[in-house]
């Protein structure tokens, strides 16, 4: 991995935070994260960005509805680039 940062993907279920692919057969599948949105559609967070997105909130880590809301929100490209400390 580059840097895990967002780019343009062939991934067929891609992480919304880097783009790694996270389908059957690929390093992320057994620990990612499904979030669903309100209209059954399904996106993915890859180990990385799950645990960089939860952590985003000092003191606490994030629930599920908040990890949904943000994903919803199209917020996942702010926390990606938050979690760099640069």
């Amino acid at each position: 991995m580059s840097g895990h940062s967002p780019r343009t993907s062939s991934a067929r279920e891609p992480c919304l935070g880097c783009g790694e692919e996270t389908a059957v057969g690929s390093i992320f599948f057994s620990d990612r994260h499904t979030v669903e949105h309100s209209d059954g559609t399904r996106a993915y967070l890859c180990t990385l960005c799950d645990a960089r997105i939860r952590s985003s909130r000092k003191g606490m880590r994030l629930t599920d509805e908040e990890v949904r809301d943000i994903v919803e929100n199209g917020s996942m490209g702010a926390i990606s680039w938050a979690g760099r400390g640069g």
